[in-house]
């Protein structure tokens, strides 16, 4: 519980951070659940039961997609979980 705990603090504290240093309109942050299309035979923890993985082409469109659209009207805030995820990366 407590290594959980830490990392939700400090991904909490690294989102206001960001967001502080530039600003919601500058800022991108994504949050996958799981990410899915790794190294062959790389070996990865297993995730959440029932939550499906987001694939890793997927993330990384919404990635460039962020750094491409800085400012008003580009794409910024936050993108929670693998759905929305999926969703903007269309």
């Amino acid at each position: 519980f407590i290594h959980i705990y830490h990392s939700f603090k400090g991904k909490d504290t690294a989102e206001k951070s960001i967001t502080k240093e530039f600003g919601i309109e500058n800022s991108l942050i994504i949050k996958p659940s799981i990410v899915a299309g790794g190294t062959p035979g790389e070996i990865r923890p297993p995730g959440p039961p029932g939550v499906k993985a987001v694939d890793v082409d997927a993330l990384a469109k919404v990635v460039v997609a962020g750094a491409l659209s800085q400012g008003p009207g580009g794409l910024n805030g936050s993108i929670d979980g693998n759905d929305a995820i999926a969703a903007a990366s269309l």
